[in-house]
């Protein structure tokens, strides 16, 4: 039955009350005739961030497209949500990457839809909604990063603007006379959430207005918005049709062969309801349907169709079979006539017989004819029914797994068997939302899935991805150097050294008239040096002979350039034995040391620094038998570590192998790049840039995994997951950046490092 509701909104600007939020927006549209979108009576209330000249259009323009996009097209409630939330978030999104940083704004949104009874909300960013009932009150959503303190890293709680992937969280409950729902910004959630014991009765006042100087008093003279619904009674509108959309025929699901390690599939019984509260998933779908009163409707309607067709069969026979009365012979007493007139006259008399056989066979084949297509329509019929029915329990026995190997995830702490049960559920999930790829309560459980494999894997989730730079198409990225506040990138591809500034008032940001600024390149003249194809770079710290730390760059003539940031001198330097050398391939640095791997000779070469450069004969650093080939990466600390492209990572003290034990990583690298480390006074640990699996590893120096940063839902936009196509990478610790080279792009990653 139809509701009637009473509105109110309240705002706070500048220690002013104003008579209308620029971020609510109300659009009731359930006294329209009609069906879907217009029964449907939608709330939003957005906040953004930013500079407050220009916040009130900014939310005026995302309430604006949410509006327009939820009512623009046909679908389910939740879809309509997520595409309208969607929407809004791309065009804040695009509007951030073309406003200078400290113009960038992101938003808080709650989206209400009162269809009838049924209250559907998606919230993304930090806003809340709060639901009074009979001396309760509900915060949707119950746990929030924004207004609990939870650190951004442990859950996932994006605002608009600040990627692309976005997913809100959505939730169902109903509302019925009396009942009142809360749309709250942040600065008002957190001060409802703090007063929660006084706020069902405070909601409960019987004038709107009371209830609004309320919320303008828990504010305390500090910026809010909120928007209040009421629902005051029962219209007189008829009760709104459901028809369940048509259920496809199952697939038949896979069982993969029993494997030593498997975890057997959970048993499949009784399923506990889902909190109150929670979205309308595909429980609250199948335990809505009832089989038994899905078969006896279905029953009726064929029953229905059946008798229609009998009764259409039955008018069809009756005009197509001739009448009784007309086939009948008419015998009247004959009259005494001759012998041969009554011969001549039998002719006639045998007439209706034959008729009367032909009436027959019309009789069958009219018959014939109707049953073909009854007989077809039971069969069709209960084809119907069969699937239907085995669809339903394929996706209940599926929901059944799923959350039984959840539970059963919970119920242990041992790592490799709580991902075994997650992955297992994580698959069965798959194939409901293969089915449903909307199911708000599947998407809940994909949601918690993902965050407890974080949890045990050590992941963090890297929310802030910044592009600094594009290179042509033609280049091929090899090495980033930062150093202060000078960004050295190395492009094998056109054979030159980018020098960028980090801009000191634009934070995350490099200085524009050092976009392009090439250090060197190839043929260019250095001194006396005519350079040649540039290898690779490092950044050169001081010691014996040194005094002066600079960037060395090595270039195919064997000879070594030394750039220093402080003069903005260029020079060759000397290097002897470079006759020994076959292919050099890899530079490193440690204390003013110079460090050469040459994989076709099979050997690191290390250089002493000399008035003159590196003038003195090398030393050959590896000892015993190693073999350098394959090697893609090099790494020096008190030791020096190499990175192979098959995975492996070896760790060589002295010249010989020391222990390098990863036994304890999920999951093994794939086609890793590059890693990074330096002096123990410089960097604790050790970083892996595994574009394989789209993370940076972070471990110790022996190995052990400290923690893995992925990205939160492919920020980069369009491009992807920048960690996904990771060539090198450089680590701030101090700071918590990664500079990280990605295809024809420098990424700043602000890292959430932990001690």
């Amino acid at each position: 039955m139809g509701i009637e509701t009473t509105v109110g909104q309240v705002a706070l600007t500048g220690g002013g009350r104003v008579g209308e939020s620029s971020g609510i927006l109300v659009e009731e549209r359930a006294s329209r005739p009609g069906r879907g979108r217009s029964r449907d009576r939608l709330y939003i209330l957005a906040e953004v961030s930013g500079p407050s000249a220009t916040r009130d259009a900014a939310e005026r323009q995302i309430a604006r497209t949410l509006r327009d996009a939820y009512f623009s097209q046909p679908g389910s409630v939740t879809a309509g949500l997520q595409r309208a939330i969607a929407q809004a978030n791309g065009e804040l999104l695009e509007e951030n990457r073309n406003s200078l940083p400290a113009e960038r704004r992101t938003a808080g949104v709650t989206c209400a839809v009162l269809r009838d009874q049924d209250l559907f909300l998606a919230q993304a960013g930090p806003a809340a909604a709060f639901l009074a009932r009979g001396g309760h009150i509900t915060r949707f959503p119950d746990v929030s990063p924004w207004l609990d303190g939870i650190p951004p890293e442990e859950m996932d709680g994006a605002a608009l603007g600040e990627r692309r992937e976005l997913r809100p969280a959505l939730f169902h409950a109903e509302m019925a006379e009396g009942d009142s729902l809360l749309l709250a910004g942040e600065s008002l959630a957190r001060r409802v959430a703090k007063r929660a014991g006084d706020w069902p009765a405070i909601l409960a006042r019987h004038s709107i207005q009371e209830v609004l100087e309320e919320l303008l008093a828990a504010g305390q003279g500090e910026d809010l918005s909120a928007l209040i619904v009421r629902v005051t009674g029962a219209g007189r509108s008829e009760p709104a049709a459901r028809v369940p959309a048509p259920i496809p025929a199952p697939q038949p699901a896979h069982v993969p062969p029993t494997k030593a390690g498997h975890v057997p599939p959970p048993e499949t019984g009784h399923v506990p309801p889902p909190a109150a509260g929670a979205a309308p998933g595909l429980r609250e779908r199948l335990e809505g349907l009832d089989a038994g009163a899905r078969l006896k409707d279905a029953g009726r309607a064929a029953s229905a169709a059946l008798g229609s067709l009998g009764a259409g069969g039955m008018v069809l026979l009756k005009r197509m079979v001739p009448d009784r009365r007309q086939s009948q012979v008419v015998r009247r007493p004959a009259p005494t006539v001759s012998r041969s007139k009554t011969t001549a006259k039998r002719g006639p008399d045998r007439e209706p017989v034959a008729k009367a056989s032909g009436d027959l066979v019309q009789k069958i084949l009219v018959a014939i004819a109707i049953a073909i297509p009854l007989v077809v329509a039971v069969v069709v019929a209960l084809t119907l029914l069969q699937r239907g029915q085995a669809h339903r329990a394929e996706l209940e026995a599926l929901w059944a797994q799923a959350e039984g190997y959840w539970r059963q995830s919970q119920a242990t702490g041992d790592p490799p068997v709580v991902r075994a049960h997650l992955t297992n559920a994580q698959q069965a999930l798959d194939q409901i939302l293969e089915r449903r790829p909307d199911d708000a309560q599947a998407l809940e459980l994909e949601q918690r899935i993902r965050s407890r494999l974080d949890t045990i894997n050590g992941v963090k989730r890297v929310s802030w991805v910044g592009e600094l730079n594009t290179y042509p198409a033609e280049a091929d990225l090899k090495r980033v150097v930062v150093q202060g506040n000078h960004v050295f990138v190395l492009d094998r591809g056109q054979d030159r050294v980018y020098h960028h500034q980090l801009d000191a008032e634009l934070d995350k940001a490099l200085t524009s008239e050092s976009l392009q600024v090439e250090l060197v390149s190839r043929g260019k003249q250095v001194g006396s040096v005519l350079v040649g194809d540039l290898v690779d770079m490092a950044w050169m710290p001081v010691g014996p002979n040194r005094q002066q730390a600079s960037l060395v760059i090595l270039e195919s003539g064997g000879n070594l350039l030394d750039f220093d940031p402080m003069t903005g001198e260029l020079l060759a330097l000397e290097v002897a034995g470079t006759d020994a050398w076959r292919f050099p391939q890899l530079v490193g640095s440690h204390s003013g040391r110079f460090y050469l791997l040459d994989s076709s000779a099979n050997e690191i070469w290390r250089y002493g620094p000399t008035p003159e450069g590196y003038g003195g004969p090398p030393e050959q650093w590896l000892q015993g038998d190693g073999d350098l080939s394959g090697v893609v990466d090099m790494a020096i600390s008190d030791s020096i570590y190499l990175l192979y492209a098959d995975g492996t990572v070896r760790k060589l003290t002295v010249g010989q192998p020391d222990a390098f034990d990863v036994a304890d990583w999920d999951t093994p690298l794939r086609g890793p790049t590059a890693l990074f480390t330096r002096p123990p006074e410089e960097t604790q640990w050790l970083y892996i840039a595994d574009p394989g699996n789209g993370r940076i590893v972070q471990c110790d120096q022996a190995g052990h995994l400290k923690q893995q940063f992925r990205i939160a839902e492919s920020p980069a936009g369009a491009e992807g997951d920048p960690l996904a196509a990771a060539r090198n990478l450089f680590v701030d610790e101090i700071g918590g950046r990664a500079y990280v080279l990605s295809g024809q792009k420098l990424y700043l990653l602000i890292l959430p490092l932990s001690e």
